[in-house]
This record gives C-alpha cells, sequence and structure tokens, in this order.
C-alpha cells in the first residue's frame, strides 16, 4: 500500500468497512433464509404412480442445491477476502497511530525542555533587568 492510500485509512473509512461487512453478513443470513424456504417449498409429494416426476424433480432439486453451495461458498470466500484486507488496513492504521502517538510524545517532551530554558533565560534576564534598574551594569543578582 502506498502513502496516498495509507493517509485516507480513517476511522470514518473502517467504521464504512465493517458496516459494508456487516450488510454483507445480513445479506447472506437473507440468502440462506430464502434457501431454505426454496429448499422447504421445492421439494413436494408425488404420488407412487409418478415416478419420472419424482426423479425429474430430485435431479432438479439436487442440481439447486448444487448451485446454492457453490453460491454460498463464493460468498464466504468474498468475505474472508474482505476480512482479510481490513484486517491489513486496521493494522497498518495501528502501526500508523503509535507512530504518531510516539511522535506526539517526543515533540512534548521537546516542548518542556525549552519551556525550561526559556523560564531560566527569562529569570536572568529579570535578575539582569533589575540590576540595571538599581544601577548595577554587571548584571549580577541583588
Amino acid at each position: 500500500m502506498n502513502e496516498d492510500e495509507r493517509a485516507d485509512v480513517t476511522l470514518h473509512t473502517l467504521h464504512q468497512d465493517l458496516s459494508g461487512v456487516r450488510s454483507d453478513l445480513g445479506d447472506v443470513k437473507g440468502d440462506l433464509r430464502e434457501v431454505k424456504v426454496m429448499l422447504s417449498t421445492a421439494v413436494r409429494p408425488f404420488p407412487p404412480e409418478w415416478p419420472g416426476e419424482m426423479l425429474r424433480t430430485v435431479r432438479e432439486n439436487t442440481q439447486f442445491l448444487r448451485e446454492n453451495t457453490q453460491l454460498l461458498r463464493e460468498n464466504n470466500r468474498l468475505s474472508e477476502e474482505r476480512f482479510t484486507r481490513l484486517d491489513v488496513t486496521l493494522r497498518e492504521q495501528a502501526i500508523e497511530s503509535h507512530t504518531i502517538l510516539r511522535a506526539v510524545a517526543d515533540a512534548q517532551r521537546q516542548f518542556a525542555e525549552g519551556q525550561r530554558q526559556l523560564s531560566g533565560d527569562v529569570r536572568a534576564l529579570i535578575a539582569r533587568i533589575d540590576a540595571l534598574i538599581r544601577g548595577r551594569g554587571d548584571g549580577a543578582p541583588a
């Protein structure tokens, strides 16, 4: 993944990806319900005098089950790919977040050191001004 793609990964985009996965899982559940309904209504009893019709129906139902099984396997494969991509994205985001947090902590440390140095410089300046006001030209504290 290049830098432009990594910059586009945000909590919002991850939330959208998760919503997409949830939606896909909901679709799978709906498809499974439809398959159950079709299976329960597709097999209808025939009188014993219709063996040819019964065999044709069994063949059709078997083909139907094979096709549905194939569709479910393909859906599972696609869902697994989405989860894998999401996992990679989340891991990259975690590394990036950790790097940013480390940079922020270093910047805060440098800022605090700068503040301490500035505070010492301001104290020295105040002492020099105080010495000048009291008539000492050397800037030594009173």
